[in-house]
Formats: structure tokens, sequence, C-alpha cells
């Protein structure tokens, strides 16, 4: 249970990384590292990907107001996988906390028989 929550969290953060085919890898690194459901984590992972699209121009805005104007493309990325990072931590903790107690909750009203 605890690895699936945490499986489920890091998909979600890491699949909103606003770096294209980033997140993939990844999460394929956080699976073997970490030892976690590598199916659950691509599969949150390719679910989110319409936040990740969603979220680019404001990790792009929170990057400009954290360094200031980027002079070229990949100062620009490095400014919005920074700012990202900053979300990334806070997000991630809430997502695991939200999915633990979701799937305790799952588990208590509906216990396993036999």
């Amino acid at each position: 249970m605890e690895t699936l929550a945490l499986s489920v969290a890091l998909g979600f953060v890491l699949g909103i990384c606003p770096l294209f085919g980033v997140p993939t890898v990844l999460c394929g690194i956080a699976a073997v590292v970490l030892r976690l459901n590598f199916p659950a984590l691509q599969l949150v992972n390719y679910l989110v990907y319409p936040l990740q699209l969603l979220l680019l121009w404001p990790f792009a805005r929170l990057g400009k107001l954290l360094f200031g104007a980027a002079p070229g493309f990949w100062v620009l990325a490095l400014h919005t996988a920074a700012a990202w990072m900053c979300f990334a931590l806070p997000a991630g903790l809430l997502a695991y906390i939200a999915m633990r107690r979701l799937l305790r909750w799952q588990r208590s009203a509906h216990p396993s028989e036999g």
C-alpha cells in the first residue's frame, strides 16, 4: 500500500516535469532505485501529460520571477525546471499523503474476506 501510494505520487510529480521526454526517464529511474511499481508510475505519468502541457507556461513564468529573464532557450529550460523543482517537493508530499489516506480508507471500507 505504501509503495503504491509512493508510485502514484511520484508518477504525478515527475509526470508534470516541464522538460519533454524527461518524465519517462525520471519515472524509470525512480522505479528502479526505489523498487516501486513501474507500471503504476508510468500510467500516472502518462495520465498527467495534459497537466504537463498546461503547467509549462506557469513554470516558465515562475522561473522568470525567480531568476529573471533568460538570455537563451537552454537557460529558460533550466529556469523552468528549477521552478518545477520548487513546486515538486510540496506537491509530491501532499500527493503521497493523500494517496496513502485514500488507500487506507479504501482498505478499511472494503476489508478482504477470507
